[in-house]
């Protein structure tokens, strides 16, 4: 394949690969229950996992287009569509591995005293704690 060739084929990819993500995130948005353009919608329960796996698998079609540009010997095109995908697979898993922790929030820590009485209770002064 002719260098220039390659470059334009590699540019209009690129193009597509910014807004293809873009769209299959809305979709994913949409069928997570995300209700966009009401102000009075409540947004708070809609976990981002499914728009972030639409993501990934977008990424995933982007990294196999550019196995099968390698191939075809557009080796420019070929770059750009790895580092295009590897972006898009390293967005989504950010993504994904964020929308979990939201989920499953951390515990809230424990005392390991062994008199429970030990803690204060309200932040005041000494009489308040328990172990003093």
């Amino acid at each position: 394949m002719r260098t220039a060739a390659d470059i334009a084929l590699a540019i209009g990819l690129l193009l597509i690969d910014v807004l293809v993500p873009l769209v299959a995130f809305v979709f994913g948005l949409g069928a997570a229950g995300y209700v966009m353009f009401d102000p009075a919608a409540d947004n708070s329960s809609v976990s981002m996992a499914r728009p972030f796996a639409y993501v990934a698998v977008v990424g995933v079609i982007v990294l196999a287009s550019a196995f099968l540009l390698f191939r075809a010997r557009a080796i420019i095109s070929s770059g750009v569509q790895v580092l295009a995908g590897t972006v898009l697979v390293l967005v989504s898993a950010f993504g994904l591995h964020h929308a979990d922790r939201k989920v499953s929030p951390q515990p809230a820590p424990v005392s390991h005293s062994a008199d429970p009485g030990a803690m204060c209770r309200s932040g005041g002064d000494n009489r308040e704690c328990g172990g003093s």
